[in-house]
């Protein structure tokens, strides 16, 4: 019998000790910085690997925008999961709105927003700018 309540004890012990997992400190802001330019970095080469080249047929451009308008999607939330500090929230979270707000013009007008002159991603840029996050800005 006590090996059982030792195997309880440790099993709540190692509940708590998971569940206090998703509960983590915010980061400084280097360590905030470091980390979101860590990923803005790994997503550029993908994004580029999307760039068509000239001569591509409107079809096929339309099809490469969409696929960078989910990878955009896809670093918002892996920067989302990043935990800045409180000085630095709201201009993240502004910044994050930008490049999501851009991702979702460029899935709804495709090749449309080649044409238009328009930088859909110039308020994120901005912030990313002056958050220091320089692998951010598009």
């Amino acid at each position: 019998m006590p090996r059982t309540t030792a195997a309880i004890a440790s099993i709540a012990v190692l509940a708590l000790t998971v569940a206090g997992c998703g509960s983590s400190k915010p980061l400084t802001a280097a360590q905030f910085r470091t980390k979101a330019n860590a990923v803005c970095a790994s997503y550029t080469p993908r994004l580029a690997a999307l760039n068509p080249p000239t001569g591509t047929p409107r079809d096929q451009v339309d099809v490469a925008i969409g696929k960078v308008a989910d990878l955009i999607a896809h670093e918002v939330l892996d920067i989302r999961a990043l935990k800045p500090p409180a000085s630095m929230s709201s201009d993240v979270t502004a910044m994050l709105a930008g490049m999501a707000s851009g991702a979702a013009t460029l899935r709804e007008q495709r090749s449309a927003v080649l044409t238009s002159g328009v930088n859909e991603f110039a308020a994120a840029d901005a912030k990313a700018t002056a958050l220091g996050l320089t692998k951010c800005v598009f």
